[in-house]
């Protein structure tokens, strides 16, 4: 080959290596302005860890420019986030290390990439709750020539989550004091409601035992016109007691009002000679009495009269 054609043929070279190279910046060139358009901050390094993209989205995070970033390696790009020089997830696919890994709360693989959640103290001098997605960079040939992570600031959503769950918290301790101030109601009421029927019960059974036989005595010593004011008497007691009568114990209720009047001084431990003088009847009458009362309340031989009367009021 002549030196003519060896001089065309070095100049042909020479212009094709001239064109891939214009190719490859083109190339890089539309790849920047893609990563410098990505809404979520972006960073790409080489495989010697320099910065060769840093997007408007992390200029406007960490309000550091991209002039001032390019180019730049040992760990330039952790400044920003953490005030110091270290390794990010961005490092971990182009040299794990397992203690930088520890120091996320959150990382897992996913299709070959790094995903991580983690608090950062230094974003614009402040903590930041950041969410990361690390990948390789490959060849035509497959041949890993960088890394690139996105990072996306997840403070504003992850304060709303934890003063969800804050509230949320809140939330169930009003209910369990709700429900302790419920139970602690329900038994005032029930105690209310209680004293409520025992306050009812003593009156009713005060005016049958108390007052009814002695209106019973005056009526018949009475003339006619006194009889009809004993008689309205009796008639407006009976309606007094008529509201309440029926939430009194309904084997009580069965007894008549000379039962009653028996019962209740069963009740205040008189004897049978003590009732036969106060109420004027044989002692004979007043154990026929008895065995109706027992009857009627249900009792065996077994059962102690004056105990269980003691138990209804």
């Amino acid at each position: 080959m002549n030196r003519a054609s060896r001089s065309l043929r070095k100049f042909t070279d020479v212009g094709k290596q001239k064109r891939v190279e214009k190719a490859l910046k083109e190339s890089e060139r539309r790849l920047a302005d893609i990563i410098d358009f990505l809404p979520d901050a972006t960073l790409v390094i080489d495989c010697d860890g320099k910065v060769i993209a840093w997007n408007r989205a992390i200029e406007e995070m960490t309000g550091v420019k991209a002039k001032d970033m390019l180019g730049k390696g040992n760990y330039e790009y952790a400044l920003p986030f953490y005030g110091k020089r270290r390794p990010i997830v961005i490092d971990l696919l182009l040299k794990p290390d397992k203690k930088i890994e520890k120091m996320y709360s959150v990382l897992r693989k996913e299709k070959g990439m790094l995903v991580t959640e983690a608090e950062v103290p230094f974003v614009k001098r402040k903590s930041a709750h950041l969410w990361a997605k690390a990948s390789l960079l490959y060849d035509t040939d497959g041949n890993v020539v960088g890394a690139i992570e996105s990072i996306r600031d997840m403070t504003k959503r992850k304060q709303a989550e934890e003063a969800l769950k804050k509230r949320e918290r809140e939330l169930e301790n009003k209910n369990i004091e709700l429900e302790d101030l419920n139970a602690a109601l329900r038994v005032l009421l029930k105690q209310r409601e209680n004293d409520r029927k025992e306050l009812e019960e003593k009156m009713l059974l005060n005016i049958k035992t108390l007052i009814l036989p002695y209106i019973e005595r005056l009526k018949n010593r009475l003339d006619s016109r006194g009889k009809t004011n004993v008689e309205i008497i009796t008639s407006n007691l009976n309606e007094i007691t008529s509201s309440f009568t029926y939430k009194l114990h309904s084997k009580y209720l069965n007894l008549t009002n000379k039962e009653i009047q028996i019962a209740n001084q069963i009740r205040e431990e008189k004897t049978t000679k003590d009732i036969s003088e106060d109420l004027n009847i044989s002692e004979s009458a007043i154990n026929i009495h008895r065995y109706r009362i027992r009857k009627k309340l249900g009792l065996t031989k077994k059962d102690n009269l004056k105990s269980y009367l003691l138990t209804l009021i």
